[in-house]
């Protein structure tokens, strides 16, 4: 189970935010401190003896510079909570797989066992025919249950390869391999009570952060486009023809922009609105976690209450005990023997579908409450949770 988590690392969507993240490191994204420079030559009166050269230096806006490397400080922070919010959903997925594994090997198992059982009715009731116990109506719905029980456990097979293959999508080396996982090595119900009684959420790397954090980007890139102005330029001018005039060649020009009206109101506008939209997500974010978290709270609460009735109710019934006071009954059909463990394995079958839903559910509360991400790794669905 533990490689078949861990593996998520390798996915193609995580390696990619690993690798921007790489890349980042290196601010790529630092300004230089000059935005441009620029040589100018001119012809004084088209005279060749009268050529001018010009140096004009444009520097960067140093407050440009600052919101710049805000910006992409803070678009880096929304990658690492973008990449652990993939990680959580493809954990999630994995986690239910190894679920539906579980419950399909132990339906495989219980129906096989109703088979046998089918099977050794029909037997009975065969070699019972001339008997007073023979009932021909019940003879005949057996062997149509029993044709309907070999196709229903047909399709399991069919589900498990339909399963199998989507284990190998998620893990190629699964391919050709024996996947031994069953609900014996999952998490105990005790256990699992205990981790879901804290009833917290972890805000600082889920859904809420990420939502966060796309406002501040927001607000960011928005201030990024305030200070995307022009400074102005300085400028070094050679004119050779003046020394012939006993006067200094060089002069010394400045040019300062005076914003009266900011160049960019149409991306300020568009990142006001971005803005206004990541708010309404993170307000619907907060909404959906809550709601969520406590709904999963409630399913586990449910079906533990439920499971642990019907599981009672199996253990307060002593089948051995039962067989052996039948067999001391003269007039006891050994067929009720047969129906008795045949109800005892319905009910074997429903909870296991009760723990089923738990497990789906206990899944659903620890990613609404942030923690199938978290650093290092714990298989949640084991019991010692490695």
């Amino acid at each position: 189970m533990e490689s078949f988590l861990t593996v998520v690392l390798e996915d193609p969507l995580i390696r990619s935010f690993d690798e921007q993240d790489s890349y980042l490191n290196a601010s790529p994204y630092n300004l230089a401190p000059v935005k441009e420079l620029e040589l100018r030559t001119e012809s004084n009166q088209l005279d060749g003896g009268r050529q001018e050269y010009a140096l004009r230096v444009k520097p960067s806006n140093p407050w440009e510079v600052k919101r710049n490397n805000e910006y992409f400080n803070t678009y880096q922070e929304l990658l690492s909570l973008d990449r652990q919010r993939e990680l959580k959903n493809m954990l999630k997925i994995r986690y239910e797989t190894i679920i539906e594994w579980t419950y399909l090997q132990e339906q495989k198992t219980l129906k096989e066992d109703d088979q046998k059982l089918s099977d050794a009715l029909v037997s009975m009731l065969e070699a019972q025919q001339f008997s007073s116990f023979f009932d021909a109506n019940e003879y005949a719905e057996l062997k149509i249950e029993q044709i309907e029980k070999t196709a229903s456990l047909e399709d399991l097979y069919f589900e498990e390869d339909k399963l199998i293959n989507t284990i190998a999508k998620l893990y190629p080396y699964a391919q050709n391999q024996t996947i031994s996982w069953s609900m014996d090595d999952l998490i105990s119900i005790d256990k699992l009570q205990m981790i879901t009684a804290l009833g917290e959420i972890n805000t600082g790397e889920g859904e809420i952060a990420y939502r966060e954090k796309k406002i501040a980007l927001a607000k960011s890139e928005m201030a990024l486009e305030k200070t995307n102005i022009d400074m102005g330029y300085l400028q070094a001018k050679y004119e050779q023809y003046r020394i012939e005039q006993d006067r200094s060649p060089w002069s010394i020009g400045l040019g300062v922009t005076i914003p009266i009206f900011n160049p960019n109101k149409n991306k300020i506008t568009q990142r006001k609105l971005e803005m206004i939209e990541a708010e309404g997500e993170l307000n619907e974010a907060n909404i959906l976690q809550e709601s969520g978290f406590n709904m999963a709270s409630q399913k586990i609460k449910q079906f533990i209450i439920r499971y642990r009735k019907l599981e009672k109710q199996l253990e307060s019934m002593d089948v051995d005990a039962l067989a052996k006071r039948l067999q001391e009954m003269k007039s006891s059909n050994p067929v009720v023997m047969i129906q008795l463990k045949r109800s005892m394995i319905k009910s074997k079958t429903i909870a296991a579908r009760l723990k089923k839903e738990i497990y789906l559910a206990y899944i659903d509360y620890l990613s609404y409450a942030e923690m199938l991400q978290q650093s290092p790794f714990k298989n949640y669905l084991s019991q010692e949770m490695n």
